[in-house]
């Protein structure tokens, strides 16, 4: 195979393991083995609705009340507007003021509803939506009195609502899917404890501590530190160093796409070589 052809495809014949949520993982997995990677999806995360919706449908019923509705994630605007539509609510009828889209998906999957967003930050993460607030006009003082809707996961760091409200903001989160922790075969966390791959990529703080979770504390903590670890995001980043593990590879923008050319380029390929769609 010629030089440019194995910097086009520059995990030829490498096993890459992908923990990430059943929506990102598909399509992180393709970009993956256009690079020649050996796919193997590891189920780390499983998202479900909520069983009780009280304080959902009580957002629902007075969406007029806030200023700003703050999406942290695509999972959050799918399994908001799934519950207004149950409730009667077509996505073009409601009206908020403001909409704040945590990143570009997050932004696409709001305006696939008709829906028009206000506000999406440089970083995609919950510091780059405070940062953006801080950037308009009054920046962070002007929210002070201001309701702000944040439907999430029921479980969420609380940086973001607790800096809000030390803006003065009167924040109201409202969990609207969970995380839970997905049933692995032991067989298959046996099999991959005893020959595991040498990339491991995790696309959320969740995904990596539920890897740990799911083969036992020593197990995880052995595997990250034999293997190279691409993490999307600080945040991310951070909580395998918790867990004992300086991340090897982190994308300067928080996107699947650049962290699958941040992979590329651990690994040798050059700028023409990272053109992932």
């Amino acid at each position: 195979m010629t030089d440019a052809a194995e910097r086009h495809r520059p995990l030829r014949g490498r096993r890459v393991l992908i923990a990430a949520s059943p929506h990102t993982a598909p399509v992180l997995a393709e970009r993956i083995e256009r690079l020649g990677g050996r796919v193997e999806l590891f189920p780390a995360l499983e998202i479900r609705p909520l069983g009780d919706t009280s304080a959902l449908d009580a957002a629902i019923e007075e969406l007029e009340r806030y200023e700003w509705i703050v999406f942290t994630s695509g999972y959050g605007v799918r399994y908001f507007l799934s519950r207004f539509a149950a409730r009667g609510g077509a996505a073009g009828a409601w009206r908020p003021r403001k909409v704040c889209a945590v990143g570009p998906a997050t932004a696409r999957a709001l305006a696939e509803a008709g829906i028009a967003v206000s506000l999406v930050p440089r970083d995609f993460s919950a510091e780059g939506i405070l940062a953006a607030f801080a950037g308009l006009e009054g920046g962070l003082p002007a929210l002070d009195g201001a309701r702000i809707l944040l439907p999430r996961a029921r479980e969420g760091r609380d940086v973001l609502p607790r800096e809000l409200e030390a803006a003065g903001a009167l924040v109201e989160v409202v969990p609207c899917y969970e995380n839970v922790l997905p049933e692995v075969e032991t067989s298959a966390l046996r099999v991959l404890a005893a020959d595991p791959p040498e990339l491991l990529v995790f696309t959320s703080s969740s995904a990596l501590q539920n890897f740990v979770r799911l083969l036992g504390e020593e197990t995880g903590r052995r595997l990250l530190a034999g293997a190279t670890v691409a993490a999307l995001g600080p945040v991310t980043a951070a909580t395998a160093t918790g867990l004992g593990k300086k991340v090897d590879i982190v994308p300067e923008e928080n996107t699947t796409r650049e962290l699958v050319r941040a992979i590329a380029r651990h690994y040798g390929a050059g700028p023409e070589e990272t053109l992932i769609d």
